[in-house]
């Protein structure tokens, strides 16, 4: 899981946590209220206890108070078998008690919560629900949807399946929409999703507005994304290409954010309906940095 959720996390489970124990304490309350024998025995319970510390303190024998503090136990405990109390405390998960770790394991109720949130800061509008199932052609006598098959097939096997051992940093795909790069990158998400691996999907026209309001130092939310771009693990980048060239802003903060996912060994996909040489002509020569073949896969149909 990636740091930049760990303080969310942090303030749910400590939420959860005061949570029950407000509620087993209101709880404990309605119990003694309607059982003021055992009530009488806990204020005995308690005294005794403070009895108990007094004498220790004082160095005084212990053996008369600690048999009375034995015997009140004893009763507590079978009043409280007997009229089949329960004062445990109700947790949102009983299995961790909303610590959030399970014999030094994240949960499961944690990795819920987790993917979540992966999920809430997935994508800036609705993300596409296509997954590779959803888009795997039977089409392979044509050439070039053979071709896209055999992308989908290393997207899927060599990247989502194995992200962590995969070898590439950068995948570029460039060419005719015909191509179905949208769906791929859709469904790339959608995969890596259900993985608890943090995605996050936008459009070129997005990513410039996130860029832009970061520039001119907007509190909005397009703002706050801005961090989520760097600190995700899969960056994906829609529709390169067509978003506004801003002075100082677009190529500015593209580039930085792209060196600066590559420095990291973080993964970006960018997907854009313009060849190879356009891609050049609009970014420079120096977008070709991005499509090294030690650390990319790029395939231009």
């Amino acid at each position: 899981m990636i740091k930049f959720f760990s303080q969310k996390l942090e303030i749910l489970y400590s939420s959860r946590r005061e949570i029950a124990k407000e509620n087993s304490r209101n709880c404990n309350r309605e119990i003694l209220s309607s059982h003021p024998l055992l009530a009488d025995m806990i204020k005995e319970k308690k005294a005794t206890e403070l009895e108990l510390a007094r004498k220790k303190a004082r160095r005084e024998q212990l053996e008369e108070t600690e048999t009375s503090l034995a015997d009140i136990n004893g009763k507590i405990a079978e009043y409280i078998k007997s009229n089949a109390l329960n004062f445990a405390t109700k947790y949102a998960c009983p299995l961790c008690k909303d610590e959030g770790y399970l014999d030094g394991q994240p949960c499961q109720c944690l990795l819920d919560e987790y993917n979540s949130l992966l999920r809430q800061y997935a994508s800036v509008s609705a993300l596409p629900s296509t997954t590779f199932e959803d888009i795997t052609s039977s089409n392979t006598d044509n050439e070039e949807h053979s071709a896209i098959n055999k992308l989908f097939s290393i997207m899927k096997n060599k990247v989502c399946d194995n992200f962590q051992k995969c070898k590439w940093t950068n995948f570029i795909f460039s060419g005719a929409s015909v191509t179905e790069k949208t769906s791929l990158s859709a469904a790339v998400a959608n995969a890596l999703l259900n993985k608890n691996i943090s995605v996050f999907y936008v459009t070129s026209f997005e990513l410039i507005n996130v860029f832009l309001d970061k520039h001119t130092n907007k509190q909005t939310a397009m703002s706050k994304m801005f961090e989520y771009v760097n600190n995700c693990e899969m960056l994906i980048i829609d529709n390169l290409g067509f978003e506004p060239i801003y002075k100082n802003v677009t190529l500015e903060y593209l580039f930085s954010t792209l060196e600066k996912r590559l420095a990291d060994k973080k993964k970006t996909m960018i997907c854009s309906k313009l060849d190879a040489q356009s891609l050049i002509n609009r970014y420079g020569e120096s977008f070709l940095k991005f499509t090294d073949k030690k650390y990319s896969l790029s395939v231009m149909f």
